[in-house]
């Protein structure tokens, strides 16, 4: 049987991009686990302090993870472009560069991260009551962190809403894919500016790891395909 190229993506290239996908997912849950939320308050930064210096390791285990999943999510861009590509699909172009760029910004998050842990072992190797200007400066690097944290979750709540209107659009991959990341990225996209305490925002992260995790299952294991390509133009034997 001789499969129609009309019909089947480049498996060369979504193999890779669902691997991609899979792991960049699982990246994801172990950020989330190892993540230290520290609301930036500066009449409590030296309590803050001594919190981060007490899970150094922690922070340095996230950061780590962070680094990685960053350069994972730059990759994706290219991979989910040449993936859709073949389609004829203008959206993919879209999806790539959002993709890509959100990555770019999860590495400036990243770099604030092993910034505030430099910050905070040279805080915890001072005099017990030393007066410096390093709690100032530790207070600064973590509203930029939680800046960039929230410009984040726009730009993967923004990219995630163009990948899964892509999915639904094109029916290439089953178009439920394509909803559940709308509605992640969506959540992102809101949540993550007004509250990501709430059941809301805390849902809609399970519903983007899940979506992620059957794209990238999907183009692992199954691939593209155009059903309408399919119906008109059956594989030949």
């Amino acid at each position: 049987m001789v499969k129609n190229k009309a019909s089947y993506g480049n498996r060369k290239v979504e193999r890779p991009s669902g691997l991609l996908a899979i792991i960049i997912s699982f990246l994801v849950i172990a950020s989330i686990l190892t993540q230290l939320d520290v609301k930036p308050n500066y009449l409590n930064i030296l309590e803050d302090l001594s919190f981060l210096n007490e899970n150094i390791t922690r922070l340095k285990i996230n950061a780590f993870i962070w680094l990685i999943n960053s350069i994972l999510i730059i990759f994706l861009g290219p991979s989910v472009l040449i993936t859709f590509l073949h389609h004829g699909r203008s959206t993919s172009y879209l999806a790539a560069f959002l993709i890509s760029a959100t990555g770019v910004l999860y590495l400036f998050y990243t770099a604030t991260c092993f910034n505030i842990i430099r910050m905070v072992s040279e805080y915890a190797a001072l005099p017990e009551n030393g007066n410096n200007f390093l709690p100032s400066l530790a207070f600064s690097m973590l509203i930029n962190k939680t800046n960039l944290q929230l410009i984040a979750y726009t730009l993967t709540g923004i990219s995630t809403v163009i990948l899964g209107s892509l999915i639904a659009r094109t029916g290439y991959l089953p178009r439920f894919i394509g909803w559940m990341s709308i509605t992640g990225g969506l959540v992102y996209m809101v949540f993550g500016w007004l509250d990501t305490e709430s059941l809301v925002f805390s849902a809609g992260r399970v519903i983007f790891v899940f979506s992620l995790m059957l794209f990238g299952s999907y183009l692992l294991l199954r691939g593209t395909r155009d059903k309408k390509s399919e119906i008109n133009n059956p594989p030949s034997i």
